[in-house]
């Protein structure tokens, strides 16, 4: 039997496995891939593939595993909400006018809805049972104004090794937005308990249509296997 005939099976069952156990059921009927399985079920694909090129069918099975892990190494979880609504954000900005001057503070825009702050805030929480870092990213948008257009508010998210090299990115809709008001996004991620003693960049920009408007930098340290140093860079 070729090696093809062994790998491609095999590959296609390991497949098959992951994509059971990735799909939930929409409330229609249908189906639909969990994003968080994605990366899974590409890595067990293709750690099968490598896998069954060195030691055949035992290969394939090791090299899904592991690509499966490799998959899950970072898990995004992101949900934003309206924590304020236009009258009190803009009534606080008018306040800000009039008690710094005219000059002194941002006016108020009338035909427009725009991004006036955006502030991050980034904490850990204690490792699971497989020794996961688990990272928390808080983050607060004041968008002011009277316009009637509603702006495209969006929140990307990059993440760095110690090399400087990309590990993930994402870019998430604020969906709650429906003008002027506060806004509040809550994403999470892990990284893997190997990521011990290695220095990791979290940064996050709002980006409101299609114009950066803010970038937020963090750099990320795990000391030991219960603790984890965050520290926000200038900019």
């Amino acid at each position: 039997m070729s090696m093809n005939t062994i790998k491609r099976p095999l590959a296609a069952a390991v497949a098959g496995v992951f994509l059971l156990s990735a799909c939930a059921t929409n409330p229609d009927g249908s189906y639909k891939m969990d994003e968080k399985a994605t990366g899974a079920l590409i890595g067990a694909a293709a750690g099968c593939a490598v896998g069954a090129a060195a030691k055949g069918a035992q290969g394939c099975a090791v090299g899904a595993a592991v690509g499966a892990a490799a998959g899950f190494l970072i898990g995004w979880y992101f949900e934003s909400k309206k924590i304020a609504d236009a009258k009190q954000v803009n009534a606080e900005y008018e306040q800000q006018v009039k008690t710094k001057g005219k000059g002194k503070a941002e006016a108020v825009p009338k035909n427009d809805v725009v991004p006036a702050k955006f502030e991050s805030k980034v904490k850990t929480v204690a490792p699971d049972q497989s020794g996961q870092k688990e990272i928390q990213v808080t983050s607060n948008t004041d968008l002011v104004g009277y316009g009637d257009r509603v702006p495209d508010v969006q929140q990307k998210y990059a993440i760095y090794d110690e090399k400087n090299n990309l590990v993930e990115e994402k870019t998430e809709k604020l969906a709650a937005v429906d003008g002027a008001g506060r806004y509040q996004t809550s994403s999470k991620f892990k990284l893997p308990a190997e990521a011990k003693g290695k220095n990791y960049t979290v940064k996050t920009a709002l980006v409101s249509n299609n114009k950066t408007y803010k970038e937020n930098t963090y750099k990320v340290v795990i000391l030991d296997g219960q603790t984890m140093m965050v520290a926000a860079l200038a900019l």
